[in-house]
């Protein structure tokens, strides 16, 4: 708990030091006082920004230090936008300090953040109302399993996706694989089969020229070649030449014929050639296309690419029985987690109605008969660690229905707040609660039913309230008073007679009017 505070230049207050005790500390004074400047004080705390605005009149600078039972927890604010924050005199984060003081104090203003009407934390709230085997030893097995098959959901998901970007960027692969069977991609290739293709091309060129000339000379299969028809010319010849001469040139022309066609043996294969021209071509074709297909002109890239694409196809068969088994582990451990969030949900909508019993019977006594507090269960499309539940709290008027925050006035969500405080187990309570003016709107017996509530919480924790209501601040065990004196913010702890007139003061504008000490005296007194 706090037990003590001190202020220096915030809103009105040039410097203070306040003095608490545990049970229920009140905090009174006339209107203008300063006393909503403890409120801020404390605010700053909570390491909200834009503290400048709360710096006093005409000061560079403005602070705040709250002593806890073991623990110091400090700001400074400047009017240059910067602040500083301690936690037992040593520098600390802003983050740091305010989430230490949130853990120990919760406001509860108009101005504060009332983290208690956010949804996670009304959850919060109603599952500390659920048993201790569903708090503990269901929600334990659930947020396993769901750990465990958000994890495997997740796996799933990376393989899927991989799966499907391998898929999609390799949607040609087969006709790559064919490619590259018949091209044996390797570094310099191109060049290599245009110089083959070449080379093989002039011969084949070559070959058949003179395969054209030996068919002029011998005539081919079918006609007497240029041999033959020089041979019959020479025929006219031979009568008018000696036989020798006739003789000596029909050898000449047998020889020329047996040497022409023994040629014929040194051309080679033919249809071989042709089809190593098939081949490179192909080949050759083959490697261009890839090229093409891959955009990667270059061989070496091309190898590493192909490599890329055998080592990703080669995950993607391995990956399809993985697949298989992480869908039906992922599918069982679903159903497991489902099984266990619908008995959650059923304990939460027990709990549930026995909240609202409890919270609405305490509203009838803070003059909030016309309202009735409600849980509304928001199902969810999916899990989440918590559950498949989501809530939200709701006041009917009878005419309209809705989210509390944007139908309950800001006295109304207070005394809410304390009704719901007054009804969870003690655990969800913090060590200090500060209440700013809770009994807004109210008089009479209604407030002194408030008084009531809140004395009745503070038997569980710290308590500080500050308050125009006389019946209310008469149940304090500590009582601040602060007053405004030329110019100047003071408070200090009171006690005797110097309560009984703030009291009176309270209950009549006056001090000294002896109905209103009388009075003040009698509620006291009923007090202890």
């Amino acid at each position: 708990m706090i037990e003590k505070l001190f202020i220096n230049n915030i809103g009105g207050i040039k410097q203070a030091s306040l003095i608490f005790s545990g049970g229920l500390n009140v905090i009174t004074g006339e209107s203008g006082a300063g006393k909503s400047s403890v409120v801020r004080a404390l605010e700053l705390l909570t390491g909200g920004r834009g503290g400048v605005k709360f710096i006093r009149a005409g000061e560079n600078r403005g602070s705040v230090e709250a002593k806890f039972t073991d623990t110091l927890i400090s700001r400074e604010i400047n009017n240059n936008g910067r602040s500083r924050a301690k936690i037992q005199g040593v520098n600390a984060g802003l983050n740091e300090s305010a989430n230490l003081f949130n853990s120990l104090v919760k406001i509860q203003s108009q101005f504060a953040q009332l983290d208690l009407l956010d949804n996670e934390k009304q959850l919060a709230m109603l599952d500390s109302c659920l048993p201790e085997k569903i708090r503990n030893e269901i929600f334990n097995s659930f947020r396993e399993i769901y750990d465990k098959a958000k994890s495997s959901a997740d796996e799933l998901r990376v393989i899927k996706k991989r799966r499907a970007d391998i898929e999609r960027q390799y949607a040609n692969a087969k006709e790559i694989f064919e490619l590259v069977k018949i091209a044996r991609p390797e570094q310099g290739l191109e060049m290599k089969l245009e110089n083959l293709l070449a080379d093989i091309t002039h011969k084949i060129t070559r070959r058949e020229r003179a395969k054209e000339s030996y068919d002029t000379l011998t005539g081919g299969l079918s006609e007497n070649g240029l041999i033959e028809k020089t041979e019959a010319h020479f025929e006219e010849l031979y009568e008018f030449m000696s036989d020798e001469d006739v003789e000596e040139i029909r050898r000449s022309f047998e020889n020329l014929y047996d040497a022409v066609k023994n040629i014929s043996g040194v051309f080679g294969d033919d249809e071989s050639d042709l089809t190593l021209r098939e081949e490179i071509e192909a080949r050759l074709g083959a490697l261009r296309r890839l090229k093409r297909l891959c955009n990667i002109p270059d061989e070496n890239e091309l190898l590493n690419y192909c490599e890329e694409i055998y080592k990703n196809l080669e995950w993607l068969e391995k990956s399809y029985k993985e697949l298989e088994i992480l869908s039906a582990r992922s599918l069982e451990e679903k159903k497991k987690a489902n099984a266990l969030a619908m008995e959650i949900r059923k304990a939460r909508h027990e709990a549930a109605e026995n909240l609202e019993k409890r919270v609405n019977e305490i509203l009838a006594g803070l003059a909030m008969t016309g309202i009735t507090f409600k849980i509304n269960f928001l199902g969810l499309q999916k899990l989440k660690r918590n559950g498949a539940d989501g809530i939200e709290f709701i006041f009917s008027d009878g005419s309209r229905e809705g989210r509390v925050e944007k139908i309950a006035s800001g006295g109304e969500l207070s005394r809410l707040l304390l009704a719901l405080q007054l009804s969870l187990p003690e655990e969800w309570l913090p060590p200090t609660i500060v209440f700013d003016e809770v009994e807004a709107g109210l008089g009479g017996r209604a407030a002194v039913l408030s008084g009531m509530q809140l004395k009745k919480l503070s038997r569980k924790c710290q308590v500080i309230l500050v308050t125009h209501e006389a019946s209310i601040a008469a149940l304090g065990d500590t009582h601040i008073l602060i007053r405004r004196q030329e110019g100047e913010t003071f408070m200090k702890n009171i006690e005797g007679d110097e309560r009984v007139k703030e009291l009176a003061r309270m209950l009549s504008g006056s001090p000294d009017m002896t109905e209103a000490l009388e009075h003040a005296k009698k509620l006291i007194k009923n007090e202890e």
